[in-house]
């Protein structure tokens, strides 16, 4: 991958993160649009995982199975471990999200992270993500069914606030704790893409 140009492309997300606002209702949250460099959204775009062969794994038992999953660090794919140690992970990358207004930036993050395919009847209840995570960040690559199948933010009752536009190359930042409600409708389209980072509680 020596052709792929991670700085500039790097570059370009910090500057995007840099240059968002924190949005504060219902709860502290950020969004980016154009958030990876347009050359560096088609090489995801060229070199994503079939699922068929390279899926790492599915959702836990109870949880909406119409969901592939593939881990960028598991090391199957040459281009997606490049992208979480270049992108994903990095300390430049970390010190921009956490240098947002309600964040602090106390040293780099254990990182996990998934590429997420979804199908139809995929879809998620109301509820507030694992005390775990300190912070999640989620890319959306593509959708057939139109920009209306985002995340939507909600309160403890289920009441939609907002709901994220499905837009290639947008991206949403959700700072988690116990009032960060949130929700996924079931799809009735047949794929929906995405990548998500998660910065977990514990310091490396």
């Amino acid at each position: 991958m020596s052709t792929i140009s991670w700085e500039k492309y790097r570059k370009y997300t910090v500057a995007k993160i840099q240059q968002a606002t924190v949005e504060w209702e219902p709860y502290w949250h950020v969004v980016i649009e154009d958030t990876l460099d347009p050359e560096l959204y088609e090489l995801c775009m060229q070199h994503w995982p079939d699922m068929a062969t390279h899926m790492s794994r599915t959702n836990p038992e109870g949880f909406n199975q119409n969901r592939a999953i593939y881990i960028p660090e598991s090391g199957g794919i040459d281009f997606w471990q490049e992208y979480y140690h270049n992108i994903m992970e990095h300390t430049d990358v970390q010190r921009a999200v956490y240098s947002l207004d309600g964040l602090e930036y106390e040293g780099d993050r254990w990182t996990t992270s998934s590429l997420w395919e979804d199908y139809r009847g995929y879809g998620v209840n109301n509820h507030y993500d694992g005390h775990t995570i300190n912070t999640a960040w989620q890319i959306y690559m593509y959708c057939d069914g139109g920009e209306q199948w985002g995340t939507s933010i909600t309160d403890k009752h289920d009441n939609e606030i907002k709901r994220f536009p499905f837009r290639p190359n947008f991206s949403w930042l959700m700072r988690v704790d116990a009032y960060s409600w949130h929700r996924c409708d079931p799809i009735p389209c047949n794929l929906r893409q995405s990548i998500m980072t998660r910065y977990m509680y514990k310091l490396l």
